[in-house]
């Protein structure tokens, strides 16, 4: 049977286990007998085509339900509270302007629950009802503000409240009675007061923020969790709080959701990490891109691989920042998803303060250490470590260094230790380091990538304020940007961005049309063996007096002939009539190998005499004068341009090869037009004949 290239399960197997799955078994438990993620086991069933939703429609793995129209008044999904009767009675309640909070305390649902089964049944309220059933708000005629003294007095002048510190559960179900009671009266305004005054008392005395003179919890000893009975975890969906780079975790029929289980977390493929093997991931992402959800899921994942005796890093810039964003923090390990399913049992991870561990359910354990004291990782060992925010580190690269020396553990049978780093990046000698190192894979994401789950106006806001700067490409954008001092400037390349023509918004003098963008040149940084550099290979056009960048088909550790190849591929995608190569490295193969891979276009030979800042200083000239526009999807490209002439920046191949072709088309081009020539007449063929053999004429 044949084996995918990054799996170590052939198609067979595959194919088993998928059969099992589809024959009712439940997924979770082939998972954890095949020793796979469920990234993986998503993965290859798609690529094997054995979804569920692949098979055919008869078949009894799908399970499908029937549409909501055809559905019996008894029908119910496995997943749901209500029956299908029921859903329709409440449906019919809302459209009469029942809010949407009477409905929850009726019906003992999440207000979430309700909205996604109107949106999936395609219903919505009539005109003129449309604030009734809000719930971010007061009803029009409500009190303006509900003050609280304390928060045992919160449900005074409610008929039917009654708060009682020790038994959470039966304060809620007085408060419950209390809205359930003001909406059979039809007095919404009691309602949304009542509401209020439940969240109120929610958070002040089940959050474990609070705690009143001499009050004791009894759940304090054993364990380290002080929540008391009936506490809502803030994760589940009826706590409303959807973490940043989760989708919507209802299912398809949208109901239940308080009641049963929260879906598993769902990540963006940046968030992911990535298939195969790699020895560092290095997630690189804007502020409030989903950086610290992203690690925070995979050292979950890995604790729960390593099962009993695993050993785990948390780095970060100091203690401080390791319990308060990675541990406790949101989107940190505590505040997961995950430990709210039942497979847990209610256990969930345990912050040991003093000892500056994370204690996990099943035993493994995740030491704790700042990067303010790089000492402190000399001794300890571990089979995997997550490290936050490691431009912000004081002392990175020794830091680093030395956690590197302590991941020893093996993370399976056969597997090798992994470091995960998520950062914002910085122009830092340590990260230019980190990313040139071999085994090192890379993800990344820009704020926008997860606006969904950030405060709405947001990112718009932070735009309107520093777009198109420095500041917006490093923390908006996720983006290495330059030194100070660099001949590239975000700001620079973002203009250039905005000039880009291809979307048509652009007419530089004497454009032509963007199916024709005028001559267009391809330069090439060679390389001549397949494990040194990137060849670099940047396709730009020329038009008018201006240049327009219009691919970058870069590629690393390949042959001279399969670079070659990409170069002849370009030149007939881009209909180039001009290859510009270096030839420091290679002399003559260069030319050789790009006519062996049939690149029929001419080749100009070019040798660097100079620094790449000394070259590159005319370009900067003509960024400048807003002479170049560059096409979407060149971020690593501007990034190398933005590290021209840094300290220990490396080869910067993408960034040579535009250099070379812009100063082709429009510096060494400039510099010929007007220049006298000789140009070779043919005369039209007889021994003897002169320019008076032409005719009158001449």
């Amino acid at each position: 049977m044949g084996t995918h290239f990054n799996c170590k399960l052939d198609d067979g197997t595959w194919r088993a286990l998928f059969g099992r799955w589809h024959a009712g078994e439940d997924a979770r438990a082939l998972r954890r007998e095949a020793g796979v993620s469920a990234d993986t086991w998503s993965s290859n069933a798609k690529r094997l085509e054995m979804r569920l939703r692949d098979l055919p429609p008869d078949h009894p793995g799908r399970r499908r339900a029937p549409p909501h129209a055809e559905r019996a008044d008894d029908w119910k999904h496995p997943r749901s509270r209500l029956t299908e009767g029921e859903w329709r009675a409440l449906f019919v309640l809302r459209a009469q302007g029942v809010p949407d909070t009477v409905l929850c305390a009726r019906y003992g649902i999440a207000p979430a629950t309700i909205c996604c089964q109107a949106k999936v049944r395609g219903l919505e309220r009539p005109r003129g009802l449309a604030g009734a059933g809000r719930t971010d708000g007061p009803h029009p005629g409500s009190p303006e503000g509900l003050t609280v003294p304390a928060p045992e007095r919160a449900g005074e002048g409610l008929a039917g409240v009654e708060i009682v510190m020790g038994d959470p559960a039966r304060t809620l179900a007085s408060f419950d009675g209390a809205i359930a009671e003001a909406g059979r009266r039809a007095d919404f305004a009691r309602v949304t007061e009542a509401c209020r005054a439940k969240l109120s008392v929610k958070r002040a005395l089940f959050s474990g923020d609070y705690r009143p003179e001499g009050y004791v919890s009894p759940h304090a000893p054993g364990g380290g969790d002080d929540r008391p009975a009936g506490y809502v975890s803030p994760q589940t969906p009826e706590g409303g709080d959807h973490r940043a780079g989760s989708d919507d975790q209802t299912s398809d029929d949208g109901a239940g959701v308080a009641a049963e289980p929260p879906a598993p977390l769902v990540l963006r493929a940046a968030q992911r990490a990535p298939e195969g093997e790699w020895a560092t991931w290095l997630f690189l992402g804007g502020r409030g891109a989903g950086k610290t959800l992203a690690g925070a899921s995979w050292l979950a994942d890995r604790a729960e691989a390593l099962g009993t005796g695993g050993r785990l890093a948390l780095v970060g810039p100091t203690l401080h920042d390791v319990r308060e964003v990675m541990v406790e923090g949101p989107s940190g390990v505590l505040g997961l998803p995950r430990w709210d399913e039942a497979r847990f049992g209610g256990r969930r991870p345990v912050y040991e303060a003093g000892r500056r561990r994370l204690v996990f359910p099943n035993g493994a354990v995740a030491q704790a250490f700042s990067a303010e004291d790089p000492d402190s990782l000399r001794g300890p060992q571990f089979a995997a470590a997550w490290a936050d925010e490691f431009c912000a580190w004081r002392e990175g690269e020794a830091t680093l260094a030395l956690l590197r020396m302590g991941l020893r553990l093996a993370g399976g049978p056969g597997e090798a230790p992994r470091l995960c780093v998520t950062t914002t990046p910085r122009p830092t000698a340590a990260l230019r380091r980190l990313r040139a190192e071999p085994g090192l894979v890379q993800t990344h994401a820009a704020t926008h990538d997860n606006a969904d789950h950030l405060a709405p106006g947001f990112v718009a806001g932070l735009e309107r304020l520093y777009g198109g700067t420095r500041r917006a490409a490093q923390e908006i954008e996720g983006r290495v940007v330059e030194a100070e001092g660099g001949l590239f400037t975000a700001e620079m390349l973002s203009l250039a961005r905005g000039r880009a023509f291809l979307a048509g918004g652009y007419r530089p003098s004497g454009c032509l049309s963007p199916r024709t963008p005028g001559r267009v040149v391809i330069g090439v940084d060679p390389t001549a063996t397949a494990g040194g550099d990137a060849c670099g290979i940047v396709v730009v056009a020329r038009v008018g007096e201006a240049a327009v960048v219009l691919a970058d088909r870069t590629v690393a550790g390949v042959s001279p002939r399969r670079w070659a190849r990409r170069v002849a591929a370009a030149a007939d995608e881009f209909g180039a009539v001009r290859v510009v190569a270096e030839v420091n490295q290679g002399g003559d193969m260069v030319r050789a190998v790009l006519r062996a891979s049939g690149c029929a276009v001419p080749v100009r030979e070019v040798r660097a005499t100079r620094g790449k800042r000394l070259r590159a200083e005319p370009v900067a000239a003509l960024y400048e004068q807003g002479r170049v526009a560059h096409a979407a999807g060149l971020g690593p490209l501007e990034e190398e341009l933005m590290a021209l002439g840094q300290a220990g920046a490396g080869s910067l191949d993408r960034a040579d090869a535009l250099v070379w072709a812009v100063t082709d088309l429009l510096i060494d081009g400039a510099r010929g037009a007007g220049r006298p020539g000789v140009r070779a007449l043919d005369l039209g063929g007889r021994p003897g004949w002169g320019l008076a053999g032409r005719g009158a004429g001449w």
